[in-house]
């Protein structure tokens, strides 16, 4: 038995996503989530980034499985990523499988993997660690709260939740439970911090119900909702009023049309018969008679909504007096794009209804008094703030310390990386791992590492340079004068003026004499390995550009032996 736990986060601390947490006792491990991001500015062709797993190369032999809290997917989109290099058996809910396995199947590992199917309460043995799976209230369904039994203590990790009593699916939040862990004790509480700087209570999905009604209402025209696709709630909102004011429902965008089966395959979604339609049906219904339940509530360009606002979507166009509902929140860094796409839905003639107009929209993370109620059903020795930025942590911090009494000491903020060791009497950060990211190209299957994305900006920010050299292969000697072809570079353009045309002429040939002169002065060890030759020549031209121009490009040599 291990004296201390070890919890180390690799992402979800001090930003938006990625929430992965690893939580150790002697040599086992559980990994606590493994979502994916999405960069704050661009990375050069990337949108979607995920931990990078090679530190878990040194816990390899310590892995025993992997516990998902829900189906979002900055908790849930790293998976297939992980598994590749870690096959071990992976915990969750019967609606998180079912949106993981879609993803397997994409990755062609699910029949590679194994999937152990939970139920709220259940209480399972992995190891030394016994989990105990609590209902939890989310935006999503089926999302649970984690007791972890370990040798030293039990801790208790929220994952994303908020103190919803009166879903619009399944059973409220289990603070029963959550209150029983309370009263026998607990080691450190790892709480959602999102909404930290909020307060009072987050309002149940249900309050979004009544602007459904006065929408639905109000509207003479086709009604388009977007909404994030894993917002079950809210898409069964959508059903009920459609249902109740005799309006046929046309889902658009395949993760939309992939969650509502997922749901309703399940038993989550209650979908009358004949209420849903295909997109070829809806030319036998009159304006009024229909609603879109689409994709693209962030304005992402490939997905249903900005299509229809831009151009045809498979035949369809936003049109005037349409009603466009947008039923999400804006993730941060995505005001630009979707004000841009309010101006083409506009332009379009239709009317636009968001949050700040109406409440069609709630979070599902806990405000400041839904803190206090988790706090205080847990009472946990530690508290260690979680998701969301640092400012949230530490509002967080101040909110338990000065509204609820709890010592200063015994609350812990950590980074990502940061190995946080308790003993049952202290908790304290005793070492700090070196944390990267991992890029996922456009596929969503290939990973790409980090030196590319360094060279992309390189090349984004200081241009490149091909420099094509023809020497001799017996003797080392250039048969011809080598030869620069820049693309960007500061100071070597050619854009047609005069002036900067010479001027650019003039430093390419100064360049090539530097390359010149750095063959005629290469070594003959140096002459007689390529790599060495490209290498030499290369940080010769370098210093030459930096020095003349400031610019960094990226240079590739290329050698012609003849």
């Amino acid at each position: 038995m291990s004296n201390v736990l070890e919890i180390i986060p690799l992402g979800g601390i001090g930003e938006f996503g990625m929430n992965c947490t690893l939580l150790r006792s002697g040599d086992e491990m559980l990994v606590l989530d493994a979502g994916m991001g999405f960069p704050e500015e661009s990375v050069y062709g990337v949108d979607v980034c995920i931990p990078d797993f090679e530190i878990l190369e040194q816990y390899r032999d310590y892995i025993t499985a992997i516990v998902l809290t829900h189906g979002h997917e900055d908790h849930l989109g790293a998976l297939p990523y992980i598994l590749k290099k870690f096959n071990v058996p992976v915990y969750a809910s019967h609606f998180t499988l079912g949106l993981a396995e879609s993803k397997l199947d994409e990755h062609g590992i699910l029949g590679d993997v194994l999937l152990h199917r939970v139920e709220p309460r259940d209480v399972v043995t992995i190891g030394s660690f016994t989990v105990e799976f609590i209902r939890a209230s989310h935006s999503l369904i089926d999302c649970f709260h984690l007791a972890i039994k370990t040798p030293l203590g039990t801790i208790i990790h929220t994952g994303d939740y908020k103190v919803d009593e009166t879903p619009v699916i399944g059973e409220p939040i289990d603070l029963r439970s959550l209150r029983r862990y309370g009263q026998e004790g607990v080691l450190a509480l790892l709480s959602d911090s999102t909404n930290a700087t909020v307060p009072g209570r987050t309002p149940s999905e249900r309050a979004v119900i009544p602007a459904f009604e006065e929408i639905f209402t109000e509207a003479k025209g086709r009604i388009i909702v977007a909404a994030f696709s894993s917002s079950i709630h809210r898409i069964q909102i959508v059903l009920d009023c459609a249902q109740k004011f005799d309006r046929k429902v046309c889902v658009l965008g395949r993760s939309m049309q992939k969650n509502v089966d997922i749901a309703e395959r399940l038993g989550y979604l209650d979908v009358p018969d004949g209420l849903l339609i295909g997109i070829n049906d809806t030319k036998h219904y009159s304006d009024h008679e229909i609603v879109f339940l689409v994709t693209g509530s962030q304005a992402e360009p490939r997905a249903a909504l900005y299509q229809l606002a831009t151009q045809m979507y498979k035949g369809l166009t936003i049109e005037e007096n349409d009603t466009v509902v947008l039923s999400a929140r804006i993730i941060p860094g995505n005001e630009r794009a979707i004000s841009k796409l309010i101006g083409f839905i506009y332009k379009r003639g239709a009317n636009i209804i968001e949050e700040k107009r109406r409440l069609i929209h709630v979070s599902g993370h806990a405000s400041q008094d839904d803190i206090r109620i988790m706090t205080e059903a847990v009472r946990p020795k530690f508290v260690v703030p979680i998701h969301g930025e640092y400012r949230m942590l530490f509002r967080h911090k101040e909110f338990v310390k000065n509204h609820l009494g709890f010592p200063e000491e015994r609350i812990i903020l950590i980074e990502n990386g940061d190995v946080l060791e308790i003993d049952g009497e202290r908790a304290m950060v005793v070492d700090k791992r070196d944390v990267k990211r991992t890029f996922i190209d456009e596929s969503g299957f290939e990973e790409i590492d980090n030196e590319t994305v360094r060279e992309r900006k390189k090349m984004a920010y200081d241009g490149m340079i091909t420099l094509v050299m023809t020497i001799n292969g017996q003797t080392g000697e250039l048969q011809a004068p080598p030869k620069i072809i820049s693309h960007g570079v500061r100071g070597f353009e050619t854009n047609g003026f005069a002036k900067t045309a010479s001027a650019s002429k003039n430093l390419t040939k100064d360049a090539e004499r530097i390359v010149a002169a750095a063959l005629a002065g290469a070594s003959r060890q140096t002459l007689e390995d390529e790599t060495l030759l490209k290498e030499h020549v290369r940080l010769e031209l370098k210093r030459f550009i930096q020095k003349e121009t400031g610019a960094r490009p990226v240079i590739v040599p290329v050698i012609q032996q003849v």
